[in-house]
């Protein structure tokens, strides 16, 4: 027997059948992971069997949208089964009423909501019964919503590191010019000469002083 998802957060969960919407799955999302735990359904989405689980990571979701369907098989099939079941009130009431209960659940099963989203380019999809059309809204805008957030922090944290990188290399290129100029002043104090008279720096080979104008022997 299927069972509902236990969850603490009512907003986290989702009728899966149109039959038995006390049986439910589970969809959450935090600043990670899309967390998917979800009853699987048979004949025509009406009841459930099986169990679906699935997490994904919100750096690989992408194109997250909902959508409205109406299987036409399930509709003119629920339509059928709901005529039948009027006709047959006037012979047996009970068989009459359960066959349009099914006819009616039939029809309602061929309108379905879907959410889908892509994960690395694979689709996801995941069918609900029509009246959690407005849950299921809001979990895409909940879901959008923490994808922009995740997205953000993400350029935010590439931009400081792009920004520290940047410092970084514009802090060695200071202390490079500043050791390559110590070294050139290094160089010109070994291959110069100084005034006898006033200690001026002066040019390998030079005769006068150009402060003083002392004569250099």
């Amino acid at each position: 027997m299927v069972q509902s998802v236990n969850s603490t957060n009512s907003d986290d969960l989702f009728s899966v059948s149109l039959i038995t919407p006390w049986i439910k799955g589970s969809i959450k999302v935090d600043n990670a992971f899309i967390y998917v735990d979800m009853p699987n359904t048979i004949l025509f989405g009406l009841l459930p069997a099986g169990k679906s689980k699935d997490s994904s990571p919100l750096s690989g979701v992408t194109n997250v949208y909902t959508s409205k369907s109406y299987k036409l098989g399930s509709i003119i099939l629920g339509i059928v089964l709901a005529l039948i079941g009027f006709s047959m009130f006037g012979s047996s009431f009970a068989a009459g009423l359960v066959l349009l209960v099914i006819g009616v659940a039939v029809f309602g099963g061929g309108i379905k909501t879907a959410l889908t989203y892509e994960r690395s380019g694979i689709t996801k999809v995941i069918e609900f019964p029509f009246f959690e059309a407005q849950h299921v809204d809001e979990l895409e805008g909940q879901i959008i919503g923490k994808i922009q957030a995740y997205q953000d922090d993400r350029n935010g944290r590439m931009n400081a590191e792009r920004t520290m990188h940047q410092s970084q290399e514009n802090t060695q290129q200071i202390v490079d010019a500043v050791k390559g100029s110590a070294t050139a002043k290094n160089e010109s104090v070994a291959s110069g000469t100084f005034c006898p008279n006033c200690g001026s720096l002066l040019a390998q080979g030079a005769s006068f002083c150009t402060h003083c104008g002392t004569k250099i022997n």
